[in-house]
């Protein structure tokens, strides 16, 4: 990333306006695309040349040579990056193209700049005509010098004062290295002596007026050099503000890229904006769990967070560790990110909603040196809360009221949060007050939610369920951390009665209201398998008239061989007996024909508690149930009940007998989805799985559930080891929390 990149990206600030946001949106979803067909853009050239451009300004200044080279790196970037505003290209990212398009063409100044410079930033000798003869005499002279100082070392009369045998630089002047003691005979100009005095450096007599002209010449290098950076130099001003424009550009596409690829590391999407309404995140992450997944933590687990448009405040209750304070952390920070044109890590159909101020309150806020406690602390903050909110506002506390008397503290919380609903604020909370959470399942404007707890092991799910509140679990949680039971078993005895009664009542609602999303989950499920059935019905009444005709017309076909056999025999014979015994065998075979067709039978309407059996089975059972209008029954047969057609059922006299334990089923045959055998034996229990289990997947079923509970788990362990060895089944699993955990087997039909 690129330093001004980087600065644009830290500068990102939120946003309320939905159409910037869905904007910025737009490119970030081109630029996204360009990286997974061609890869990141060509950024990587590009410098912050605002403080080489800054020195523009003094008369006479110039730019040195790596500062040019700076400048011309940036211009050859932003050239690449034109170049790829091919027509196609343009047709695809519009947005993007219309970005590169507005880079300035600098083809002039980057020719000009690549003349005068190499790679390494150095002035090459073709920069002007001036320079190339200087440095060429300069060249020369300092090879004539060297061709002088190699004849000198190989003189012998010389080799006695010579301390080693080379070429040394003082001052830019070619001398040598001479000892201590003899240099005083040699003939020269001394530039220095070594640290340990025994060599003398002297510049010899003969390359005196050959080194002065050197330096001359290096004087007029210099000053050519300078000449040729102030005409760049000048030549670079003209485009000061195209070049920093150029800039700008260039940062702006790299934080957008920036966000691409932010995005494709954490799994991220774009999700809908919107000004008010409901906010729904669903299976919300937090970016740094989703970084910390990656370095090899523990899987990050998504959360659904909805807050229902004609609620102004969310009330998050439940067992501390339980993930209260992440989904509220998550919430604010992907909000955050929303509306600052990030993508978040969600799964599609999330809403995010563009608040035009969000406050928070999230941790310990006490301060020792400006004298605040931790309550002090929230209350300062709810000051400017409250002072602050208005219509469009977002507001997150942190277990609200806490740090003082529970009963002063939910009273001020309870009166602040009803002061910034009036005020038009969207408001979420985490608590442990009880009054907070009786307020809020009373409270049409609020909604209680619970972080969902396994009891048993005491483990965090990381699930929000909405509806009811959770308890805080304070003594369970401390028992598993090793709190002595006789010291929590007091503590439970401390609890007031009201306090206790509160608690069971929440667990009463929330068991009730499990039961209440069961039923309606079995009932969708139950109408869902209703509804195939029945199109797979429609979809084989066609060929089951069709066969029925087939079958029809075969036996009519070979009653009217019998009939016509017969009458061969008539005529044959001639005789009355004969005639007589013919006459007798058409009769049989009309029978025949007339049991095989079916006869009309006088039409059997069930009533509750008939004993009946199902025609054309030995299946028995009980009516239950008798639907009128749809002229079917619900019939009892074992644990099983199913809905068949009034025709298909036969009222069965005498005393009552065991009911069927096994039954088939015919197309017209409707048969459960779930299956209950708790409290049976495991001896009871297996056959009438195994059954069930033949009729599901006769009936086209995929999916069944066999509920057992959890009790001691032999049963559960005895279906399970059913299920391994029986071949209809796909899978098998426990079902999910929600739908009772492992106390419901859910199995998979092949």
């Amino acid at each position: 990333m690129t330093p001004v990149g980087k600065e644009e990206v830290e500068a990102l600030r939120p946003s309320a306006s939905v159409p910037y946001i869905e904007e910025a949106f737009r490119e970030y979803s081109e630029l996204a695309g360009i990286i997974k067909v061609s890869g990141t853009l060509p950024l990587g050239g590009i410098g912050d040349i605002r403080p080489v451009l800054s020195r523009l300004d003094p008369e006479g200044a110039f730019l040195l040579a790596p500062d040019l080279l700076l400048i011309r790196s940036n211009i050859t970037a932003t050239s690449l990056i034109k170049s790829l505003n091919t027509a196609s290209f343009s047709k695809l990212y519009p947005r993007i193209s219309t970005r590169i398009e507005n880079l300035s063409m600098q083809d002039e100044l980057k020719e000009e700049l690549e003349r005068i410079l190499d790679d390494r930033g150095e002035i090459k000798d073709t920069a002007s005509t001036a320079l190339f003869r200087i440095r060429k005499e300069i060249r020369a002279n300092k090879d004539r010098a060297r061709k002088i100082l190699e004849s000198i070392t190989t003189d012998k009369d010389t080799k006695e004062y010579l301390q080693e045998d080379i070429i040394s630089i003082r001052d830019d002047r070619y001398v040598l290295a001479i000892k201590a003691g003899v240099h005083a005979g040699f003939q020269g100009v001394v530039h220095g002596r070594s640290g340990s005095g025994a060599t003398y450096f002297i510049e010899p007599i003969a390359l005196v007026e050959l080194n002065n002209k050197v330096a001359i010449l290096k004087k007029e290098e210099k000053t050519e050099e300078i000449e040729i950076l102030k005409e760049a130099t000048r030549k670079v001003g003209l485009q000061r503000e195209p070049l920093l424009s150029d800039l700008d550009a260039a940062a702006s596409l790299d934080a957008i890229q920036s966000k691409a690829l932010f995005g494709r590391e954490i799994g991220a999407i774009v999700p809908e904006i919107r000004q008010t309404g409901e906010v729904k995140l669903l299976s919300a992450l937090h970016p740094i769990l989703v970084f910390k997944e990656r370095r090899g933590a523990s899987r990050a687990i998504p959360i659904d967070i909805v807050i229902p448009e004609d609620r102004a405040a969310l009330v998050i209750s439940g067992a501390n560790t339980g993930g209260k304070t992440v989904a509220l952390k998550t919430l604010g920070l992907l909000t955050l990110m929303a509306l600052s044109a990030l993508p978040i890590p969600v799964a599609e159909g999330s809403v995010a909603v563009a608040f035009s101020e969000i406050f928070s309150d999230i941790g310990d806020r006490q301060d020792i040196i400006a004298s605040l406690s931790t309550f002090s602390a929230h209350v300062k903050r709810m000051g400017e809360f409250l002072e602050n909110a208005a219509p469009g506002s977002l507001v997150l506390i942190d277990e609200i009221g806490a740090g003082t008397d529970p009963s002063e503290g939910g009273a001020f919380a309870l009166a602040a949060l009803e002061t910034l609903r009036e005020r038009g604020a969207k408001i979420i909370i985490t608590t442990h007050l009880n009054i907070l959470k009786a307020h809020a399942q009373v409270d049409s404007n609020y909604l209680n939610a619970s972080v969902e707890f396994d009891e048993k092991t005491l483990r965090p799910l990381y699930r929000l369920r909405y509806g009811v509140p959770g308890p805080s679990m304070g003594l369970s949680i401390a028992q598993s951390l090793g709190i002595p039971e006789a010291v929590i078993n007091r503590a439970y005895g401390y609890i007031k009665e009201k306090e206790g009664a509160f608690i069971e009542s929440i667990k009463i609602l929330e068991e009730e209201k499990e039961n209440v999303r069961k039923l309606r989950e079995r009932i969708e499920a139950l109408e869902a398998q209703k509804s195939k059935a029945l199109d797979r019905l429609r979809q084989d009444r066609g060929v089951m008239v069709e066969r029925a005709k087939r079958n029809i017309e075969t036996m009519v076909d070979k009653a009217g061989d019998e009939i016509r056999e017969s009458i061969q025999k008539f005529r044959a014979e001639g005789k009355a007996a004969s005639g007589k015994r013919t006459a007798t065998e058409v009769l049989k075979a009309g029978e025949r024909l007339k049991e095989k067709l079916g006869h009309k039978k006088e039409r059997y309407v069930p009533k509750k508690g008939d004993r009946v059996s199902l025609s054309g089975s030995n299946t028995k059972g009980t009516v239950v149930t008798v639907d009128a209008d749809g002229k079917k029954a619900e019939v009892m047969v074992g644990n099983l009940k199913v809905w068949a057609p009034w025709d298909k059922l036969e009222k069965r006299g005498g005393q009552d007998s065991k009911p069927s334990q096994g039954m088939s089923l015919s197309a017209d045959m409707e048969i459960a989805s779930t299956l209950n055998i708790i409290g049976m034996r495991v001896e009871e229990a297996l056959p009438i799985v195994t059954k069930f289990l033949d009729n599901a997947h006769s009936s086209g079923l995929h999916s069944v559930d066999i509920i057992h509970g959890v009790g001691t788990g032999a049963l559960s362990r005895a279906v399970e080891e059913n299920l391994k060895r029986h071949p209809l089944v796909k899978s098998f699993h426990h079902a999910d929390p929600s739908r009772g955990g492992g106390g419901v087997t859910v199995v998979e039909l092949k």
